[in-house]
């Protein structure tokens, strides 16, 4: 289990405290950076919006504990003062947006995915993403990369939360910073492309794995 640290910060009247793997350290230092920006708003109950995701302030003793859903369980329900599942999750849905030179569009961790029934178990995905008009849904649709003819059967699609697909297939967290009209295609688990949906003959390629097997 890795090392965690537990770093103090005074923000006016405010003792801040937030907990991570020692390795995340820099992270919760810029954080806590932000939320010192902010002390006149600061309090028991304060929600700081990171990636996709909250960080809840809650009094500890003489302090504001520093808290996030708890992505390793019920993340709809538990919390953590474990900053660690959080930043690795936010870290891993930044790198691919940048490595395709497109800008992230946002997500929320309790928002629905629609995919294909059996995902827990696959390791190959077909990853889309389109504008929804509904608060409650992403707009992603994931898959098995089989070439079909047709719209997959209503059956074969389950309505996912975010955190639920991420919890059991942690690659997946990757692609879900990408904008609307893109695909991706992930084999063995694994980024092996990043499509720009532009047109069924004019697709643009953003991103291509060229790392040999």
């Amino acid at each position: 289990m890795n090392e965690t640290t537990t770093i103090t910060r005074q923000a006016g009247e405010h003792t801040l405290r937030a907990t991570a793997a020692a390795q995340f350290s820099q992270m919760v230092e810029d954080i806590l950076d932000v939320l010192e920006g902010q002390q006149a708003n600061l309090r028991d109950g304060y929600v700081l919006q990171f990636g996709w995701g909250p960080i809840f302030l809650e009094a500890e003793d003489d302090a504001l504990r520093l808290r996030t859903p708890d992505y390793s369980r019920d993340a709809a329900n538990d919390r953590t003062e474990d900053l660690s599942g959080a930043i690795a999750i936010q870290v891993s849905q930044m790198w691919l947006p940048r490595a395709a030179n497109v800008r992230p569009m946002g997500l929320r961790f309790d928002q629905e995915i629609l995919i294909q029934r059996g995902w827990r178990e696959r390791t190959d995905f077909e990853a889309s993403r389109r504008i929804s008009k509904h608060e409650i849904f992403s707009g992603w649709f994931i898959c098995d990369t089989t070439d079909r003819g047709e719209p997959y059967p209503h059956d074969e699609i389950e309505k996912v939360e975010a955190w639920e697909v991420v919890q059991h297939r942690p690659e997946l967290s990757q692609v879900l910073a990408l904008p609307a009209d893109t695909l991706t295609i992930l084999l063995d688990r694994e980024i092996y492309r990043v499509i720009k949906l532009d047109g069924e003959d004019d697709n643009e390629l953003l991103y291509e794995n060229t790392d040999e097997a």
